[in-house]
């Protein structure tokens, strides 16, 4: 044994960090207690009624050997660098996006990448869209849309389908198929439904119309300033839920939800901003409602400040990924008579994207537990 190993009563350190029995005994990596394809855990402790005590600890081969004290014995590998990438001492370190607070300036210094989808990896394009909350392709050819965001993950299926047109359309109710090009407000897509984290795809199918930029601002970068400012207003629309509503007489629904403008995480911190004006409904206690309106109109004049607004045209080809929960999006008017704006919208869920991700950062550790048994 080396001095990299230190045996104490209820745990052991190894590299400095300490690691229980308990949790040792529970994360086995043989096939009789994890399965060796699936990685599911098989072994449960609560089905041994003594605590796991180890009859020998011993290292070699830059591995960990414990025989544990059970009828009959029973042997545990864990290589030194497997433990060392899960240490949970003092806390679990998860991997954490490196997010880029953006606003114009930076961005102006910052240009962001438009990548040509037959000259880059996922991992490429995805290496923008992790920190900015977005990113945009080009050269995807129309027939090909389905495939490629297929081959990141289903495509999340709404009550318009799997994908939704946006041009003009005469007698259209929906201000994204406007048959008179009306401006889009800053928002995010669907507060209104029950759904998981999404990013939303904008492919543009024809953009020669006149005007119709596209406008994003990143919520968390507002959101981080807003609350360096005014505390106090961030506090209520961080804990004040507004009713986001939609009715829909052609498909017979009535969807509800209710959520903050901008929602915490467990650790305290922004995880998302769900803000629509077309959808949210005010239907707050009297007393609360003019503290409310004080912090959302104080909120609005960050959102309508230009300082943090990034605006730019999608040309045919090209297809923006946003993070819907983090990237608030709108369009400039647009002159349907001077030619054609089309856009071809879909969604797939921020899971698949971010377990794609995750996939590369940490496939070569579950390879490990394979070797070490």
């Amino acid at each position: 044994m080396t001095s990299n190993v230190i045996i104490k009563e209820n745990f052991l350190t190894v590299g400095g960090k300490r690691f229980h029995y308990i949790w040792l005994r529970q994360n086995c990596l043989c096939p009789d207690c994890r399965h060796p394809t699936s990685f599911q855990g098989l072994f449960d402790l609560s089905d041994h009624p003594s605590p796991p005590e180890p009859l020998s600890v011993e290292e070699k081969d830059g591995a960990i050997e414990i025989t544990w004290k059970e009828e009959p014995p029973h042997r545990s590998i864990f290589p030194v660098s497997w433990l060392l990438n899960r240490a949970y001492d003092p806390s679990p370190q998860q991997p954490e996006e490196q997010k880029i607070l953006w606003d114009r300036a930076w961005l102006d210094t910052h240009p962001p990448k438009k990548y040509d989808i037959h000259s880059c990896s996922q991992d490429i394009w995805m290496s923008q869209l992790f920190p900015l909350g977005f990113t945009v392709l080009k050269n995807i050819a129309a027939d090909d849309l389905d495939t490629f965001i297929s081959s990141i993950g289903p495509i999340h299926q709404t009550e318009y389908g799997r994908f939704t047109e946006l041009k003009a359309i005469p007698n259209s109710t929906d201000l994204g198929q406007s048959p008179t090009g009306h401006r889009l407000r800053l928002h995010t897509d669907r507060c209104h439904v029950h759904e998981p984290r999404l990013v939303q795809v904008l492919y543009c199918v024809d953009n020669n119309a006149s005007g119709g930029e596209s406008l994003l601002v990143d919520g968390f970068r507002i959101a981080k300033d807003f609350h360096q400012n005014h505390p106090d207003y961030f506090q209520i629309l961080a804990k004040t839920p507004l009713q986001f509503q939609d009715f829909d007489p052609m498909r017979g629904y009535f969807f509800s939800r209710k959520t903050p403008i901008i929602e915490l995480d467990w650790e305290g911190k922004v995880g998302g901003i769900y803000f629509s004006r077309k959808t949210s409904t005010w239907n707050l206690p009297f007393d609360d409602l003019e503290a409310f309106y004080e912090a959302y109109s104080a909120f609005c004049s960050y959102l309508k400040n230009p300082i943090y607004e990034y605006r730019f045209r999608l040309e045919p080809g090209d297809c923006l990924l946003a993070q819907n929960f983090r990237i608030i999006h709108g369009r400039t008017a647009y002159d349907p008579l001077s030619g054609q704006r089309h856009l071809r919208w879909a969604t797939i869920a921020w899971d698949y994207i971010s377990a794609r991700h995750n996939f590369e950062i940490v496939k070569h550790l579950y390879l490990m537990e394979n070797s070490s048994i």
